[in-house]
């Protein structure tokens, strides 16, 4: 049985190649700042869509024995985005899907889709799937508390926008966002399915739980079982948020505030701790659940012409949800998160401009425990961790170093060491464009420890042998 049998049901975004970005300016800038993909149409208009296609291979250096299949691969997909002005209404779409021909899998997600009122008034209301501002500390690292992200590529996630009815008062040097919504929709990740007596999923940033377990005074092998429930009791699960905006992120000091109630973006896992005990091992039944968590974020920085300064906090305090008596739950442990960032732009390097990017992050907290019904741990843990980082330093740097044939070639470099795992991941990217539709693409990810029994369970370490290299190319239109 397959997760997705019940999660392809409940969402209308299911997987995308997080990778494939969109070289028009609107998209990509808008991308970036981690807020709608859609510009807003400033003025009546007919429909106007683009979008992009990517065909990429990607390579893995390291073979994993038991899975040889997942070396190499190959990779179609394409992005669509539209916008559509009525005298009364304006309506916005932004999907994407692909194809992996060597696995025989395909994915479809919606990143946004809504409509709202149309004109240029102070009040705009909005329903449907929309990215918001939420936080900075959120978007910059990834970590999937405000909104869901797909994760099918786990160093390529893509955020995804919240699915409801929003409210948004903005006037010129402050703005408030309501949110309100019936529907939850979860952040996505690999396909899980039942093979051989384990989970197992076609992707190597997936993290299969343990198949030992002590019974009887001798290890005993683990046979898992899915259980999924009604697609209802996941979808209908409401939220509310609000969020406060002073100043303006382009120019002078801001700040933004941000409150909310919702379910948990991750799904939680319980499992039967009433375990029988057979031949082939002991039977472990899992299924999947969602909780609440209160979240709360503050963001304050200063722009100037070519800098821009943030220091954010964020806490999250999720709810404990008890199981049934011969049941245990995932705990997940409240966090708080402090991060600070400098963005800056250098004119005339070699007759270029150059992007850099100077992060910082440090989070308390975060653990995952497994508890019975009384509250009390059991004795054991499917995972032990919710994020990829919690205590790393992150540089990047991106711009046009030279022209080949008088197009443009543009390098990409990013490098993040994150010290409670004492592991670093580097990434490199080259692309030149022969015109202005088309991009060729050349990268390489590169994850490392230096210490390979220290904290075997953090992400760095558990996906060492992910070095790849990747290349493509991209055509927007």
């Amino acid at each position: 049985m397959r997760v997705r049998s019940y999660l392809a049901a409940v969402l209308t975004s299911v997987a995308v190649n997080t990778h494939a970005k969109t070289q028009t300016l609107n998209l990509k800038n808008l991308q970036a700042e981690g807020v709608s993909s859609i510009e807003e149409p400033k003025r009546s208009t007919p429909a106007q869509v683009y979008g992009q296609i990517r065909m990429e291979g990607m390579q893995y250096l390291t073979p994993i024995p038991e899975t040889p299949n997942l070396t190499y691969s190959q990779l179609l997909s394409a992005r669509l985005s539209a916008l559509k002005e009525t005298s009364w209404i304006d309506m916005v779409g932004d999907i994407s899907g692909g194809t992996f021909f060597s696995r025989g899998q395909s994915h479809f997600v919606v990143h946004e889709a809504y409509i709202a009122n149309h004109g240029n008034t102070p009040l705009k209301v909005y329903a449907g799937r929309k990215k918001n501002g939420w936080s900075e500390m959120d978007r910059r690292w990834q970590m999937g508390l405000w909104q869901p992200k797909f994760a099918i590529d786990t160093l390529r996630p893509d955020e995804q926008g919240l699915t409801g009815l929003f409210a948004d008062y903005n006037m010129r040097g402050w703005e408030v966002v309501a949110f309100a919504t019936p529907v939850f929709i979860p952040s996505m990740g690999p396909d899980i399915r039942e093979e051989g007596g384990g989970l197992v999923a076609d992707s190597r940033w997936y993290r299969a739980p343990s198949r030992d377990f002590a019974l009887n005074n001798r290890v005993n092998k683990i046979v898992y079982e899915l259980d999924i429930p009604e697609t209802a009791k996941l979808v209908g699960n409401g939220a509310v948020a609000m969020m406060g905006r002073l100043g303006s992120k382009e120019r002078g000091p801001w700040v933004v505030a941000s409150a909310g109630h919702l379910p948990v973006n991750e799904l939680i896992l319980k499992r039967k701790i009433q375990m029988d005990a057979s031949e082939g091992g002991v039977d472990v039944t899992v299924s999947p659940d969602l909780t609440y968590h209160d979240l709360y974020s503050v963001d304050m920085g200063y722009a100037f012409e070519n800098v821009k300064t943030s220091v954010s906090y964020l806490q999250d305090e999720p709810t404990e949800k008890r199981p049934d008596s011969d049941w245990a739950i995932q705990k997940l442990m409240p966090l708080k998160a402090y991060s600070a960032a400098i963005d800056f732009s250098l004119n005339n390097i070699l007759t270029r401009t150059l992007a850099f990017q100077l992060e910082y992050l440090k989070v308390e907290g975060g653990g995952i425990v497994d508890i019975r019904s009384d509250g009390k741990p059991d004795d054991f843990t499917l995972f032990d961790a919710r994020l990829k980082f919690t205590n790393a330093l992150s540089f990047r740097v991106e711009g046009q170093l030279a022209s080949i044939f008088r197009r443009p070639f543009v390098t990409r470099f990013k490098y993040l060491y994150d010290y409670d795992q004492r592991g670093s991941l580097l990434n490199t990217e080259f692309l030149y464009y022969p015109n202005q539709k088309w991009a060729v693409v050349l990268g390489g990810d590169v994850l490392g420890v230096q210490d390979e029994n220290h904290n075997p369970s953090s992400f760095l370490n558990q996906y060492r042998a992910n070095d790849r290299v990747y290349g493509g190319m991209t055509y927007v239109f």
